[in-house]
Parts: C-alpha cells; structure tokens; sequence
C-alpha cells in the first residue's frame, strides 16, 4: 500500500496532465470550474490541497474521474472513455461531440412525440 509520501504529489501531476491534455490552460480550467485561475496554479505546484467540492469541480470540467485525480485508479484511459480513443481528444472535441449528441436526443423526443 502506498504511503503518504509516496502519493501526496500525484493529485498535483495528475491535474496538470489531464489540463494539458485536454489543451487548457489554467485559466480556462477555472473558468470552467468557477474556481480562480491562482488556486489551479497553486494545485499544480503542489501548494495548496483541494477541497472535496473542487475536486470534483475539477474531475467534472475534466472529464475524467476523481479516482485518476486521487491517483486511486492508474491511468486516465478508462478513466472516463465511452468511445474508443475518447481520452486523446481536448476539450473543444468533446464539446462537438455532446452537441452532436444532444441534437440527436432532440430528434429522438420529436419523433415519439
């Protein structure tokens, strides 16, 4: 079992890679969480510990979950796929797709109407 000190530095990796991977900077990432742009940075470097509440403010404008976050589930595939390749694709993708999606449940209500 890890300990501690072998963990208390992965939430801050693990935030830092899921933003970059996902092409935001820090700035978006708190526009995104209502957050201020200081405590993402603060995060990151390891300064400061999130509360339960941005955790998972940061989990959800993510997209990934807060298991990966913790460092509880190992990588970030699986973390939060429901397609195949979904967790290589930013932020801006995502958002095309879940209005693609969102049509589609529109047309599906119009027509059992």
């Amino acid at each position: 079992m890890s300990t501690a000190d072998e963990t208390d530095g992965i939430f801050a990796v693990r935030l830092r890679a899921a933003r970059e991977q996902r092409e935001l900077n820090q700035t978006e990432l708190a526009k995104l969480t209502g957050l201020q742009p200081a405590a993402i940075g603060h995060f990151e470097a390891n300064r400061r510990k999130p509360s339960f509440a941005n955790i998972r403010a940061l989990a959800k404008a993510l997209e990934v979950s807060s298991d990966y976050l913790l460092g509880r589930a190992d990588t970030i595939k699986g973390a939060t796929t429901a397609f195949r390749n979904e967790e290589s694709l930013n932020h801006a993708d995502r958002e095309s797709i879940q209005l693609m999606i969102d049509t589609l449940a529109r047309r599906r209500e119009d027509r059992e109407k």
